[in-house]
């Protein structure tokens, strides 16, 4: 999976390979049957799969002119408001481009949602920034007019937009701020979060929960699980399958979410399958896969922090978690494993951060142990309940005063964190300190381990 994530970032500078997608795939595919295991032949496999991969998604897509443009564009993104305009990415005439909309445009593109349709009249123009190119956006378009009318999409399109529309309808008298929290933590809509509380999220470690991750479809799983439980076994694969993909139609295909429904799918096949489930294999291929599909996401901010946080989990959890248990002697066990799960993942995503952000904030090792779990409350009974409280609207004023209750801790938990949390070289020393705590309890447990092969 690493290998061929490298090699997909590193296809972004040799052009020449754009063209040869489909013959290296073929080839790599009759290598895969002919050496089977072979780990040199898979490494090679991969490394030139995600270079022509990552050649082909960033040199093989035709460039928007400079011209006149229009016709119906379908909204593949929310719209949202940006520097007083309204802007959204829309596929028209083959191309995926930036719509910006002012004026009366604006408020008519702003009343649309992802999956639907407008016409559009402007000036397009090729795309200059490099995030675009990454959502495969190749272009802009200034729009001048945008219709009133539109077309409202397929069938699970409407679907999906009634279920988003019904969970904020939901929570229609909680406070804005906790309403654009809950819907960041239910269904990952977290356009109208106002700066602040992006900014004190970001500092205390807890931005992962303002969009939606593997822990949002766990939860979904485990809401249903008393209706899959009692199908047979192809119909709850039939309809576990079902919910994963309409969960990532509800929450607009976000990367994290794509990570977290493919592994979750691979984990039901294999339940299927009566195959045991190794979680570092089912991720690498679910990363993997999804990176041969698409292989912009290697240059996801989103995707890696996912796959990352997944991969500390899976590596680290279990070894920290013995460590940990060494210096509690034993105490505390849910409590250590909270912490070895916050480590693991910390671990897992510090090189990412580092790169992005340019920093990790300790106070994440406090903040994650006392937000997370009440996250998980309101991502497990939130999405329920604002469906019925839509559906039967005098419930509306009780699900939002008691709903309000754990968003407003979670956000409580992020502003404290966020304020009394070191920054600059004083978060550089608390990690410092983590990681003698980490040497003494590895060492610990070696010499334990040592005193009991002496004693044996």
């Amino acid at each position: 999976m690493f290998v061929l994530w490298g090699a997909t970032l590193a296809g972004e500078h040799v052009a020449r390979l754009a063209s040869w997608r489909l013959g290296t795939t073929v080839l790599c595919a009759g290598l895969v049957v002919w050496a089977g295991r072979h780990t040199s032949v898979l490494i090679t496999i991969a490394a030139v799969l995600g270079l022509t991969g990552g050649a082909t998604a960033w040199h093989a897509v035709p460039v928007v002119p400079t011209v006149a443009c229009g016709g119906m564009a379908r909204l593949v993104t929310d719209p949202e408001g940006w520097r007083g305009a309204t802007e959204a990415v829309v596929e028209l005439n083959g191309h995926r481009l930036r719509v910006t909309a002012r004026g009366t445009a604006a408020g008519r593109l702003a009343a649309r949602v992802s999956g639907e349709s407008v016409r559009v009249e402007g000036r397009c123009s090729p795309a200059v920034r490099r995030h675009e190119r990454v959502r495969h956006v190749t272009g802009r378009l200034e729009a001048r007019t945008v219709s009133e009318g539109f077309s409202p999409g397929s069938a699970a399109v409407r679907a999906s937009t009634r279920v988003r529309r019904a969970v904020t309808d939901g929570v229609a008298t909680m406070d804005h701020d906790k309403r654009s929290l809950f819907t960041g933590l239910v269904i990952g809509d977290d356009r109208d979060q106002p700066a602040d509380m992006v900014a004190r999220f970001r500092a205390s470690g807890l931005s992962h929960l303002c969009a939606v991750s593997g822990q949002n479809v766990a939860h979904v799983l485990a809401a249903f699980s008393p209706l899959l439980r009692r199908r047979r076994p192809a119909v709850r694969l039939a309809l576990t399958l079902g919910l994963l993909a309409w969960f990532a139609l509800l929450t607009r295909m976000e990367p994290s979410v794509l990570r977290a429904c493919t592994m979750a799918g691979a984990v039901a096949l294999n339940g299927a399958w009566r195959l045991v489930a190794n979680p570092r294999l089912i991720l690498c291929l679910s990363a993997g896969g999804l990176l041969v599909v698409d292989p912009m996401l290697a240059f996801s901010v989103g995707f890696a922090l996912s796959v990352s946080a997944t991969a500390g989990l899976a590596w680290l959890s279990a070894p920290i978690g013995r460590h940990l248990g060494v210096l509690t002697r034993g105490r505390v066990p849910r409590l250590r494993e909270v912490t070895a799960a916050t480590l693991a993942a910390q671990v897992g995503t510090a090189p990412v951060l580092l790169l992005v952000f340019g920093s990790v904030p300790v106070v994440s090792l406090v903040a994650n142990p006392l937000a997370v779990g009440v996250a998980g409350i309101v991502m497990l009974v939130g999405l329920p309940a604002a469906l019925l409280a839509a559906v039967v609207p005098v419930l509306e004023p009780v699900v939002s005063r008691l709903l309000a209750v754990p968003v407003g801790w979670v956000d409580l938990v992020a502003r404290v964190c966020a304020a009394v949390g070191p920054t600059g070289a004083a978060n550089l020393w608390c990690w410092a300190g983590v990681g003698v705590v980490a040497a003494v309890a590895w060492r610990r447990t070696r010499w334990r381990n040592g005193a009991g092969a002496t004693a044996v």
